[in-house]
């Protein structure tokens, strides 16, 4: 067994066998040479345990020799640090409040708008003076009660079974037309001057009121083709399978524009 010491200060054993034929030179020249492969083996190991890991610029970390890394050059890496991660979360934030402003925005340009339409949006024809409406237009006609049976008292309509049928027909035409958008505004009144036998023919007058000098009105929207039709529909409409005794018969249903006279005394309209 041989011991040598090494450069750092420690001792290196080994040993080695004589042999025969060799001379005490050659046996010393192999120590030395496996002392040095043991010395430099032993220096790696310890070399690796210098090694030590560093902070660098793009946040990460690498292992350095730590007899080559100073003082200086750690407490750079380590600000260079600290400012990319403050650069880096100034930058989210910065994201999240242009995202966030954004979204108000479009917000706020969607109730803008929303109030801008409300406010601009003004109908005209929802704003009219009922008592501009001095114009009588008045239309009459009849239709079938089929499930109605006739009985001579409805002949007379002083009767009470001629007056309650004649109320019911009324506040049903009155409805049609009173919820009608395009003749509401117009509709006065609804009466049932006769009924017939014939299942019960009954028959009506409507009158509508429009203002004066209006021919547009009287040609299109208070023409007979037009309150005919608002009838007509809702004729077709009902549901014939309930037997209501108050069901019209769509097909029988008959009008005709009627003339109108005033009386100025009194203000009743005479057909």
């Amino acid at each position: 067994m041989v011991q040598y010491v090494n450069s750092q200060g420690g001792v290196v054993s080994g040993k080695w066998h004589m042999t025969k034929g060799t001379s005490d030179f050659d046996e010393k020249q192999k120590v030395k040479m496996n002392v040095f492969s043991v010395h430099g083996r032993q220096t790696d190991r310890d070399r690796q345990t210098t090694l030590m890991k560093v902070p660098v610029d793009n946040g990460g970390q690498h292992w350095v020799d730590g007899l080559e890394v100073n003082q200086e050059s750690i407490s750079l890496n380590v600000q260079n640090s600290i400012a990319n991660k403050e650069m880096t979360c100034m930058v989210h934030r910065r994201r999240w409040m242009i995202l966030i402003f954004l979204i108000f925005l479009i917000l706020l340009v969607i109730g803008v708008s929303f109030a801008v339409c409300l406010g601009i949006h003004d109908d005209k024809d929802e704003k009219y003076d009922p008592a501009l409406f001095e114009l009588p237009r008045c239309f009459n006609g009849s239709f079938r009660l089929t499930n109605q049976i006739f009985i001579p008292d409805l002949l007379s309509p002083a009767s009470n079974q001629s007056k309650a049928l004649s109320s019911q027909l009324q506040e049903k035409l009155s409805d049609l037309y009173s919820s009608s958008p395009a003749l509401g505004r117009y509709f006065s009144s609804v009466e049932i001057s006769d009924f017939r036998n014939g299942s019960v023919q009954a028959d009506y007058r409507l009158r509508f009121l429009m203002p004066l000098n209006n021919t547009e009105l009287e040609q299109f929207t208070l023409s007979r083709e037009m309150v005919y039709n608002v009838f007509r529909q809702s004729l077709y409409d009902q549901d014939p399978e309930l037997n209501h005794p108050l069901y019209i018969h769509p097909a029988s249903l008959d009008m005709q524009v009627g003339s109108v006279t005033s009386e100025s005394r009194s203000g009743v309209l005479y057909w």
